[in-house]
C-alpha cells in the first residue's frame, strides 16, 4: 500500500497538485474505523478509503484515486505499481501425500425403497383398487360407515318407525293440536357408564282412540 501511496504523491508532485486528505473517525467506539476523503485541485472526483487506522485509510483513498486517474486516462496502467498488500503468500503442501479415494456412500434407504426406485413407501395410497384414493375419500367412507351404524335394521318389525321420524311425527301432531309438553331426562347407571333416558307425557284431552306414533 505504501508503493501506491508513494506513486500517487509522485504523480501529484510532477503535475503540481497538492492533495488534501480528510480523515475522520466513524462507527461505534468499540469498533471504530476511519474514513478518508481525498481531493485533488482541478479534479471533481473524491477518492475514499476506510480502515481501522488512519494510515491505511489514507492509503486506500490514494489507491482509489489512482484507479480513477487510470480510468480517466491521466495515468498509464502499466506505470502503476502492483499492490502487494492484499496478496497472500502461497501455501505449500507436501507433495508426498497420496490421496486415497473416498469409500462409496451407503444409502439410508433399503433396496427398492428409495425415491429414485419408487418403492412401496413412495407409492400413492391404494384403497379398494382406487389408485388416486385421497384423504377426502377416506372421510367419505367413514361417514358412510357412521350413517350405516345409525340405521335400524329391525325397523320393519315395528312399522318402519325410527327415533327420528317418530320424534318428527310427534312434534307435528303436538303443533297441530296445540299441545305443550316437556321432556324429562333421567340419568341411569353409574358415573362411568351413565346414560340418560327421555320421557314425554303429552296431555291429549280430545283424542279418542290409541295414539300410534
Amino acid at each position: 500500500m505504501g508503493d501506491i501511496k508513494s506513486f500517487f504523491h509522485q504523480w501529484c508532485g510532477k503535475n503540481g497538485k497538492d492533495p488534501q486528505f480528510d480523515v475522520r473517525p466513524t462507527g461505534p467506539k468499540h469498533r471504530q474505523r476511519f474514513l478518508c476523503e481525498l481531493r485533488v485541485p482541478g479534479f471533481d472526483y473524491v477518492g475514499a478509503g476506510n480502515s481501522t487506522n488512519k494510515k491505511d485509510a489514507q492509503g486506500n483513498a490514494a489507491r482509489d484515486y489512482v484507479n480513477y486517474l487510470v480510468r480517466a486516462g491521466h495515468v498509464n496502467q502499466n506505470d502503476v505499481p502492483k499492490d502487494t498488500s492484499n496478496l497472500m503468500p502461497p501455501v505449500l503442501g507436501p507433495d508426498h501425500i497420496k490421496l486415497e479415494p473416498l469409500p462409496p456412500i451407503k444409502s439410508v434407504f433399503q433396496d427398492g425403497m428409495g425415491p429414485n426406485d419408487i418403492g412401496q413407501a413412495y407409492r400413492p395410497y391404494n384403497e379398494h383398487g382406487q389408485s388416486n384414493y385421497t384423504y377426502i375419500d377416506r372421510l367419505a367412507d367413514q361417514k358412510k360407515v357412521e350413517d350405516a351404524e345409525d340405521v335400524d335394521v329391525n325397523s320393519g318389525i315395528h312399522g318402519n318407525w325410527t327415533i327420528e321420524n317418530a320424534k318428527s311425527k310427534l312434534h307435528q301432531f303436538m303443533q297441530t293440536n296445540k299441545i305443550n309438553a316437556d321432556y324429562k331426562y333421567t340419568p341411569v347407571g353409574p358415573d362411568h357408564t351413565r346414560y340418560e333416558t327421555s320421557h314425554q307425557s303429552p296431555l291429549v284431552s280430545s283424542w279418542i282412540g290409541p295414539l300410534v306414533l
